[in-house]
């Protein structure tokens, strides 16, 4: 009987391979060094303007305490027109937003009891006080919801095959939306005039240029000379009532 030799597969050396590096944590990306712009960005004061502050506040204690009272006038009358003037030189000035400085004069006038907390406070209940702020708010919802610039476009589309319909488009679209957007300014500025510029591209007629007189500068002045009828026929067409 033959001799049962087993038989191994050869032995082969392996390489050593290098450990694997450990895996990197990812970092964010390094800060820039505060530059001129960054440091102003930050140190920028986004409260009450200091300068104009000082010259309202100014120009009311000057008026209270060194321009002398005339002798019909009453203290409380007196000190009411030095908050007054200084409340006027602030919605000129702008040390705050007209809201703000509105409400610190009227405070000030409660404070100093100039007037009584009552008599300070009786426009809020004013039902005409109320009526423009309702209007305003129609005014803003005009503009937000776009409403406004789809009944101009509608009269446009309806009656603007030539110049003239164009111009009786913008005229009725006038007339429309003045009942709920009293202000013949916000209506030019915020829907009029965007519509009369794209018409006016539109047709090729570019303001500032000789082709101007070909569309735009007829439709501004239609519509310059109508907007203020709309405020004659309908009592809300104007913030003056």
């Amino acid at each position: 009987m033959s001799k049962f030799v087993p038989t191994f597969p050869p032995l082969t050396r392996r390489r050593c391979q290098p450990p694997r590096p450990p895996p990197t944590v990812s970092t964010f990306p390094p800060i820039p060094p505060p530059t001129t712009t960054n440091l102003r960005r930050i140190l920028q004061w986004k409260g009450v303007r200091p300068l104009p502050l000082f010259i309202c506040v100014t120009l009311g204690l000057i008026l209270r305490f060194a321009v002398p009272k005339p002798r019909a006038v009453a203290a409380n009358a007196w000190s009411l027109l030095a908050i007054f003037i200084a409340t006027v030189a602030g919605l000129i000035l702008s040390p705050l937003p007209v809201g703000a400085w509105a409400f610190v004069c009227l405070t000030l006038t409660v404070v100093t009891k100039t007037l009584t907390f009552a008599a300070a406070f009786s426009a809020f209940t004013n039902e005409v006080i109320w009526l423009i702020v309702v209007s305003f708010f129609f005014s803003r919802g005009f503009v937000k919801t776009g409403l406004g610039d789809r009944i101009a476009m509608f009269f446009v589309r309806w009656l603007g095959k030539s110049t003239l319909g164009l111009s009786y488009g913008l005229v009725l679209g006038e007339l429309a939306i003045s009942p709920g957007m009293p202000s013949s300014t916000a209506r030019a500025g915020g829907i009029f005039v965007p519509i009369i510029k794209s018409l006016a591209s539109g047709a090729e007629s570019m303001p500032k240029d000789p082709s101007s007189r070909k569309l735009g500068a007829y439709l501004v002045q239609s519509q310059n000379q109508v907007i203020r009828f709309p405020t004659i026929y309908f009592c809300a067409g104007c913030k003056t009532r």
